[in-house]
């Protein structure tokens, strides 16, 4: 029996049953797949499917997601209760476009015998199938209903200057972390009680702080190319893909189950060159890829090359392999361009860096066949990520965001996914990443950036609150002051308390009031015949 033999047989008898509503991939060289279809259209949610497979001369049913994040599915309780009476097992394997190694796919625990029993499997399948469609469209918001994140992940501060937005940014950080509810964490912020000092010093490793300003662009918050210390132009992330990526691997490891003892790296090298040195003295050709070999492996344990390149023999060295596998599992090295060459070269990668990368491949796919005991499991802790942006609506956010505005929004977050113009590599914005905006309410730029920012942020106003200033002639100059700004400008224009907060003599107030005070009045009303009447208030 044949791989295509089953699915010639398949094809043949598709208009059986529960198979009139399937669809057929084409025949690729160990695989093929069958979605199922709704009006005669296949499912694309998640990109499910059976998948009819050959691995090591046996054929099985598996269920794919095709997705990089399916540990979740595993972890799901209401998923693995709909599988609880079936023959169906959970098992790991690796998606080779994605940098996460940790996929997890459902197979059938038998071995398929005859091509017979394909159909016969799939029709009784079918709604097991179907059942398993529908709790992934529950699973889409499955991070929502977790208690260490709030729902609202886009938040600005605004308000007139001195009314303690940046020192708030602090306390709404702390807030979170504490896990009050969101409802809660928004009434304190805005009632603006005064704490005199809010430490976050121990979560600097998960909080970046940057400031907007009109030179601030797209390659200094997502990438962008520019020249290293050496001349040369090199790809560089921004502040804010690089906290995404720290926010992603968190994520991602907090969802899935850690081996804390693996092999050695010595001894892992040591079994897999023996593998290919029993495969190569059996007769059995090495494939790299389906044009290149190991062709042998010399007294030094390097690899030599065969195939379509034996004309010109390339070498692979063990010390390369050790030196750049462990950055290879953790999706450092994504690509060829990332194996660095081993001295100084015109070259940005190794000379065999595209050999190399195949290798490590095969040397994780040989990893994975390892039977590891008595290993320890370890879970991750999910944290929250925070990205400060003071003075937000100084920025051009078109410039800056660019094609990104649209992925912060809370329910595009690690589902909405794009491919980055500079590097060519997807992107998705975690959902345990907080953007955190403050935004001064006079400044005249705030009406060009509403139709940015309005709709994907929550606007939480900021207020002058005249109980924080002890002072009581500062209070009192204070509150006569805003009450008269309020009547000319509007409420947007008012002073804030920590002008005042520090005052605690007739001579602070006074140097207060000239070299803090008045020049802010100035500002405000420039050419305004009521300057006079309003510093009145201020001498009085």
């Amino acid at each position: 029996m044949t791989l295509e033999e089953i699915y010639n047989y398949i094809k043949k008898n598709k208009d059986k049953k529960q198979l009139k509503n399937t669809k057929l991939s084409s025949l690729r060289k160990n695989w093929f797949q069958i979605s199922l279809s709704k009006n005669h259209k296949p499912y694309m949610l998640s990109n499910v499917h059976f998948e009819i497979i050959k691995r090591n001369n046996n054929y099985n049913l598996e269920i794919h997601f095709e997705e990089d994040d399916t540990t979740r599915y595993k972890l799901d309780r209401q998923l693995n209760e709909i599988l609880a009476n079936t023959d169906f097992e959970w098992f790991e394997w690796w998606n080779r476009s994605s940098k996460n190694l940790n996929n997890k796919s459902l197979r059938l625990k038998q071995v398929i015998e005859n091509k017979e029993d394909f159909l016969h499997i799939i029709e009784n399948k079918h709604q097991i199938f179907n059942d398993i469609l529908v709790r992934i469209v529950q699973q889409k918001n499955y991070y929502k209903d977790s208690s260490q994140m709030a729902n609202i992940k886009n938040i600005i501060l605004y308000g007139s200057p001195g009314v303690g937005k940046t020192h708030n940014t602090n306390k709404l950080i702390s807030l979170i972390e504490s896990k009050k509810p969101e409802k809660e964490i928004f009434e304190i912020i805005k009632n603006n009680e005064y704490h005199s000092s809010i430490d976050i010093s121990e979560l600097k490793e998960r909080v970046q702080f940057i400031t907007f300003h009109q030179s601030f662009g797209y390659e200094d918050f997502i990438e962008g190319f520019r020249p290293n210390e050496e001349g040369k132009i090199k790809l560089v992330n921004g502040i804010f893909k690089q906290i995404c990526e720290k926010a992603q691997k968190n994520l991602v490891d907090s969802k899935i189950e850690v081996n804390s003892s693996k092999i050695d790296l010595d001894e892992l090298m040591v079994k897999f060159t023996n593998y290919i040195q029993d495969s190569l003295d059996e007769g059995k050709d090495f494939f790299l890829t389906s044009k290149i070999t190991i062709e042998s492996i010399n007294n030094t344990g390097s690899f030599l090359l065969g195939g379509s390149i034996k004309s010109n023999t390339q070498r692979l060295t063990v010390d390369i392999l050790k030196r750049d596998y462990e950055l290879f599992k953790e999706g450092l090295i994504s690509s060829y361009e990332d194996i660095k060459p081993t001295y100084d070269s015109q070259r940005t990668f190794h000379g065999n860096a595209r050999y190399y990368y195949f290798l490590y491949k095969k040397l994780y796919e040989f990893e994975q066949t390892l039977n590891i005991i008595d290993i320890e499991r370890v879970k991750v802790e999910q944290k929250n990520y925070y990205l400060v942006i003071d003075e937000i609506n100084r920025g051009n956010i078109s410039k800056i965001f660019g094609e990104l505005i649209t992925l912060i929004e809370e329910d595009k977050r690690d589902i909405l996914e794009l491919t980055l113009p500079y590097s060519k590599k997807p992107f998705k914005i975690p959902l345990n990443l907080y953007i955190i905006g403050t935004m001064n309410s006079t400044d005249k730029s705030i009406a060009l950036i509403d139709i940015a920012l309005r709709r994907r942020f929550t606007f939480l106003k900021m207020k002058p609150k005249a109980e924080l200033i002890g002072y009581q002639p500062a209070k009192e100059i204070f509150e006569k002051l805003n009450k008269q700004i309020e009547e000319d400008l509007g409420e947007d224009y008012q002073l804030g308390h920590s002008y005042f907060m520090k005052i605690q003599d007739e001579h602070d107030l006074a140097f207060v009031l000239e070299y803090k005070i008045i020049p802010l009045l100035e500002e405000y009303y420039y050419g305004d015949d009521r300057l006079k009447d309003v510093i009145k208030t201020c001498q009085n």
